[in-house]
């Protein structure tokens, strides 16, 4: 009887084992979120760009999209981040800009994302450009 319950004991333990081994190896628990850029275009003149990024999520963050801007022809880790949205279903097609006019840029985002930054012109960039924001 003793044996068969250490037997059992046993076997739990190395099932526990291999199951902890194969959920740390398949999924990202920890791992830093990727950047993956969806889209990146300058301005009708050259000189500013906007530029639009996924990042993965993990355990502890939903996956977010967002744009960013910056003088184009520049270093792009300068860029000011102009719009963030957050959601677990999140898709790329979920967010789309484009130009409107000379200095200003419309962004489209479905109305279910959790917006966490949204500005409403750009603070680093010359000339400034006006953001302008259409939920569907």
């Amino acid at each position: 009887m003793i044996k068969k319950i250490l037997i059992g004991i046993l076997l739990l333990g190395f099932i526990a084992i291999i199951g902890f081994v194969v959920l740390m190896t398949n999924f990202e628990l920890f791992d830093e979120p990727t950047e993956t850029e969806l889209k990146a275009e300058c301005d009708y003149e050259g000189l500013r760009k906007v530029k639009m990024t996924q990042e993965s999520g993990n355990a502890t963050a939903n996956r977010s999209i967002l744009i960013y801007a910056t003088d184009c022809g520049i270093d792009e880790k300068n860029s000011e981040l102009i719009f963030v949205a957050s959601a677990g279903f999140i898709k790329p097609k979920d967010v789309s800009f484009k130009w409107k006019s000379f200095d200003t840029l419309t962004i489209k985002y479905n109305k279910k994302l959790e917006i966490f930054e949204q500005k409403k012109e750009s603070e680093s960039v010359n000339p400034k450009i006006i953001f302008e924001y259409i939920t569907e």
